[in-house]
């Protein structure tokens, strides 16, 4: 289709009270008769892209409250991580936490731009998203869909590991070591690159150009829309087979696998946990730092499961959508945007939270920490030490020639 039909529909955007541009005056919702209504359009917007919200307390979740726990969650990981590499025996408990750090942290950080941009600066009442900012948000929704997958994985992996080692005490250090961690950590980043890889070249973000009256003698900036990209029908032709198969095969590897794992390794583990409570078991030191470590991950599982297992069931309802080949039977778009709003936000909590669930629960983990401020201020007592007493000795110096010269 050639781009000046288009992009007529979109034309004499300042025009008040029309809607034949492509943009809504309000913050109403685009209704669904302007969208794609089957599952190979899922993907598609026919109109001008404008930032969706259905109330105005979604603009201080997604803004403020998004902006100041994703930052408080940055800088925690950052001591999180600190701890885990400069101050812990590298086991592949500490290789996974350290892993499941970075990815969280991956995630907080492409939460930023858009609470920033959009609702902390106002943004969101634009008639529309500017084509740059329809670039950045792909590219920023695509790297924060890799790590998400990856922390739903790092987060299994670490229940796992940890119901073998109750459950098999002497045998699963067979499975459970470094080699095999690293091993496994490395498969889900190759597999969660590769599984996304589909969204991120198989939607085309196309400019779309904004008058300011029919004549075209005066553009605004372009704004875009979506659709299927010609190298995605090309390669798996029917663009509704490929999408729904997408769907469904990174729905499953990526939201409903990882909580299933993870609700069947922690009901074990719970079982495993009562049932040593009831064996009289040898007051060592070693069963007292295995029994800590295990309620301390047993807490970290669950605080992911509550934040996780809404988002399982949404993927159950847009799965039932496509099923039927129509979309927002179930759920309608304000409801979507809505929950996808308390979606996020349970998850960003969740993220954050594991920084706390080891401060408060783990005196090892307190006292590490302590000791990292401790050598830092240490390092930076020296350093303006020395920084002083270089300058004392320049002055000095500067003295002395000047005494030189005078008596020269």
């Amino acid at each position: 289709m050639d781009i000046e039909e288009i992009t007529k529909p979109f034309q004499n955007v300042t025009v008040s009270n029309q809607r034949m541009n492509g943009t809504f005056y309000d913050n109403n919702i685009i209704p669904e008769y302007y969208e794609g209504k089957y599952s190979y359009e899922y993907y598609s917007d026919f109109f001008a892209k404008k930032y969706e919200y259905v109330a105005e307390w979604e603009i201080v979740i997604s803004g403020y409250v998004t902006f100041f726990i994703a930052l408080a969650t940055i800088l925690t990981n950052i001591l999180l991580i600190s701890v885990f590499i400069f101050r812990s025996s590298r086991s592949y408990t500490t290789i996974v936490l350290t892993s499941l750090a970075i990815s969280d942290t991956i995630i907080c950080i492409t939460r930023l731009p858009g609470a920033i941009y959009f609702n902390m600066a106002g943004n969101y009442k634009n008639l529309y998203v500017t084509y740059q900012w329809c670039m950045a948000n792909h590219v920023l929704y695509v790297i924060h869909q890799i790590f998400r997958m990856t922390s739903n994985w790092f987060t299994a992996l670490l229940g796992v590991q940890r119901l073998l080692a109750i459950a098999l005490p002497f045998k699963h250090a067979k499975v459970c070591n470094n080699q095999v961690t690293f091993v496994a950590i490395g498969v889900i980043g190759v597999v969660a690159v590769l599984l996304n890889l589909y969204e991120a070249l198989g939607i085309y973000i196309k400019e779309l150009p904004i008058y300011t009256s029919w004549f075209f003698n005066e553009s605004l900036p372009s704004s875009c829309i979506k659709d299927a990209s010609i190298g995605l029908i090309e390669a798996f032709g029917d663009p509704k087979k490929s999408n729904l198969l997408f769907f469904i095969f990174s729905g499953l590897l990526c939201r409903v696998l990882p909580v299933v794992v993870l609700l069947v390794s922690t009901i074990a583990l719970a079982f495993f946990l009562s049932k040593r409570k009831n064996v009289r078991s040898s007051a060592s030191q070693r069963n007292s730092q295995i029994k800590r470590l295990t309620i301390l991950i047993f807490t970290i599982v669950v605080v992911f499961l509550i934040s996780e297992v809404q988002d399982g069931i949404a993927y159950f309802i847009y799965a039932a959508e496509l099923s039927q080949d129509k979309k927002r039977q179930i759920m309608s778009k304000e409801d979507d945007i809505m929950w996808d709003t308390i979606s996020s936000l349970l998850s960003l909590i969740s993220y954050a939270c594991n920084f706390w669930i080891f401060f408060l629960m783990s005196h090892q983990f307190r006292s590490a920490l302590l000791d990292i401020f401790r050598s830092g201020f240490k390092k930076a007592h020296v350093y303006l030490n020395l920084d002083t007493e270089d300058k004392n000795y320049l002055k000095d110096a500067s003295v002395s020639n000047t005494e030189n010269s005078t008596i020269l």
